[in-house]
């Protein structure tokens, strides 16, 4: 696709368009040339932007500090926010089918062993946590745990897991950007936020069951509808910020072998919101950090057995013209040249038991490797 000057709004210097017009102008399915898909597997960004609809972009990308207004912007910081130049462009884009680029890639069984987290440290993490709650410095949090496994995920792996994303039910959103350094890929059930100019849109996703569990006994369960509760509040009030909240229904979601309690949320706003500002709003929400909000800085590295790269780290995209989604980057596998990581996390509250949460990151972690057929 051509590059769309964003300053005037004309596209080809024809006409006038509309900010949601050159927006949707990326978003026309085209079919890149095989020789593009070679480079998107060796270095590229993937989002899912609808079911049937992906934003690829391959070639060296372009780090900066702000979004290119001319050309669809990958947003793939850490989790702590500290990377000053969070933002990636790529010399080209396109919207795809994901159907269709999955006819181009290899499958097959991968042999990758992975190394299982270290379930005592988290046990002593269960412990800080609840002294914390018993203390009353916290009432949510959110530790993160990681398997391991040898070398990084290379061009076949990647294009194994880019098939496999394929196939995935409708409410995972499919992510990730990469190149011969390292890189993140993974299929996230949780917006962070959605944007079109109009309405802010957002959703809270906390507590956590097997697809099997009978609805009742995961909508009436104390810890998981008070877990719920926290995200729920928590990101209603940030959104109060920027006008009236409306709230949708909690309902139980299943996707694939997980059910989750999910409540939706919009507000449109008394003024324009830009991206980053509704980063540092929302970011991180109780679903992946603590509650209260206060002291997440300090807590989380005290709480999470190793350092958490991107994982629960904004993952967005924002398109010429404004338009903008951002996941929360939950159910990935990142890499470097040596090693590759699977991570989890889970949301522990005063009611919560180490089994139970020892069960539930295991649950996780298998959901992930399945989903990208590692």
């Amino acid at each position: 696709m051509p590059r769309l000057p964003a300053q005037n709004q004309r596209m080809s210097g024809l006409h006038q368009v509309s900010e949601r017009e050159l927006s949707q102008a990326w978003l026309r399915r085209s079919a890149p040339a095989a020789e593009h898909i070679r480079a998107f597997l060796q270095s590229g960004a993937v989002f899912a932007w609808s079911d049937d609809r992906w934003i690829i972009a391959w070639g060296d990308a372009e780090k900066s500090a702000e979004p290119d207004p001319g050309r669809p912007s990958f947003f793939a910081p850490d989790f702590y926010l500290s990377d000053t130049a969070p933002w990636r462009t790529y010399p080209g884009c396109a919207a795809v089918s994901p159907d269709t680029l999955a006819q181009q890639f290899d499958g097959g069984e991968t042999t990758r062993t992975w190394r299982a987290f270290d379930a005592a440290h988290f046990a002593g993490t269960f412990d800080k946590a609840q002294a914390a709650f018993a203390g009353g410095e916290l009432r949510k949090a959110v530790p993160a745990v990681f398997e391991t496994s040898a070398g990084p995920l290379d061009t076949d792996a990647r294009q194994r897991a880019l098939r496999a994303l394929a196939n995935l039910p409708s409410g995972l959103m499919p992510y990730g950007c990469w190149n011969d350094e390292g890189g993140i890929l993974g299929a996230s059930p949780e917006l962070l936020f959605e944007n079109d100019g109009i309405e802010i849109h957002a959703m809270a996703v906390a507590g956590t069951a097997r697809a099997d569990t009978a609805p009742e006994d995961m909508m009436e369960d104390p810890k998981e509808k008070g877990e719920h509760l926290v995200v729920l509040e928590d990101i209603a009030a940030r959104l109060g910020q920027l006008g009236r909240v409306t709230r949708g229904a909690t309902r139980l979601w299943r996707i694939g072998i997980l059910s989750h309690l999910r409540t939706d949320l919009r507000v449109m706003p008394g003024r324009p919101a830009g991206f980053r500002e509704l980063v540092d709003l929302l970011h991180p929400t109780p679903a992946v950090g603590t509650a209260p909000r206060e002291g997440w800085r300090e807590w989380m590295p005290r709480l999470d057995a190793e350092p958490r790269g991107r994982f629960a780290a904004p993952f967005g995209l924002m398109l010429p013209g404004g338009e903008a989604r951002c996941l929360v980057a939950i159910r990935n596998v990142q890499w470097n040249r040596e090693i590759a990581r699977c991570g989890a996390g889970c949301g522990l509250v005063p009611a919560s038991q180490l089994a139970r949460e020892t069960a539930e990151l295991r649950l996780k972690l298998a959901a992930t490797r399945g989903n990208l057929g590692l």
